[in-house]
């Protein structure tokens, strides 16, 4: 939450992993993975080393791909919940979304719009206000005193319109940089407890990975999220290295580890990120630690965030075709 002079004002939710949450990150997203259907899950949970309640965030997704009049075409549903802490205010968000793929001259390009249901929450009795200081008892009182606020609604429902494009090229052998723009609250949606104008500000989100392939067995993939909401800030910079792996018990398919830095954009120092992982057949597991490096790490003593990301993709059902050569007679 940022203080300004004339208000309060909060930030969407936002994940380390945020190339493992596909849905979040751009509604052109959808559908961009080779198999029948995708669904990720996502947990974050951050803030433990300076309050008991922590901050925990919940994502869904399931998203397919099918075939109409000879084009790609592909659907998803994605669900977060998020809590901050005491009061319970929370955020839920049902999105319904629609994505379109196509290779064009060795250009794969990607579009999708995301239409759904915001939910925001309070419970304003959870909360010690000023005017709730019992100076007998020399603490704060929440059930003795009134608060004394006027809220009009606890709960507060609104529209929601997201719209995202991507971009991807095979370059030679080695090289498959990935691009991606998205556009959220399109429509400004309204948020208030109070009836008031106040307003989702639009948010911007651009992306960008470059997959290099050192060999048969190692990949290195730097990349570069950039988010900008109400003055708001985030750059995340890093990169992760992938290792297929032998034949094993355990049948491990590949290995990842990567590092990310986030900061404010020349702003504030947040945290560095370690991020570790494994695919085996069709899932993929991460898990990464935010090591806090702000100006609150004398109080967090550089602990940051725990945050958990799973993804399952599901074979393609369609035959290959093989052509087998056969004598003619």
């Amino acid at each position: 939450m940022f203080i300004a002079a004339t208000g309060l004002k909060a930030q969407d939710i936002h994940f380390t992993q945020w190339m493992f949450s596909p849905l979040n990150l751009n509604p052109g997203e959808t559908g961009r993975f080779e198999g029948d259907y995708r669904i990720v899950g996502n947990f974050r949970s951050q803030w433990g080393a300076t309050m008991g309640k922590q901050y925990k965030t919940l994502g869904m997704s399931y998203d397919r791909v099918f075939s109409a009049y000879g084009q790609d075409f592909s659907a998803g549903l994605q669900f977060d919940n998020d809590r901050s802490s005491i009061g319970n205010l929370t955020q839920n968000k049902l999105m319904l979304s629609g994505g379109y793929n196509k290779l064009v001259k060795g250009n794969y390009l990607s579009g999708g719009i995301q239409i759904g249901l915001l939910h925001k929450g309070v419970d304003p009795n959870a909360y010690n206000y000023p005017v709730q200081w019992d100076v007998d008892q020399g603490e704060f009182s929440n059930n003795s005193l009134s608060n004394m606020e006027n809220f009009s609604k606890t709960n507060d429902y609104s529209f929601d319109l997201n719209l995202g494009v991507g971009w991807a090229r095979q370059i030679g052998d080695k090289l498959f940089p990935e691009v991606g723009l998205a556009w959220y609250h399109l429509n400004k949606p309204s948020e208030s407890f109070f009836n008031d104008s106040e307003t989702f500000s639009l948010r911007q989100v651009y992306n960008a990975k470059f997959n290099y392939k050192l060999n048969d067995r190692y990949t290195i993939s730097p990349n570069v999220m950039y988010m900008y909401q109400n003055k708001a800030q985030d750059l995340v910079l890093g990169v992760i290295g992938k290792m297929r792996m032998d034949v094993n018990k355990a049948k491990i398919d590949e290995v990842f580890v990567g590092m990310n830095f986030r900061d404010g954009y020349k702003r504030n120092y947040d945290a560095a990120n370690l991020i570790v992982g494994a695919v085996r057949q069709e899932w993929q597991v991460g898990i990464s630690y935010d090591i806090n490096v702000s100006g609150l790490s004398s109080v967090t003593h550089y602990r940051g965030a725990f945050e958990l990301s799973v993804i399952y993709i599901a074979q393609s059902s369609e035959p290959s075709i093989y052509n087998v050569p056969c004598d003619r007679y």
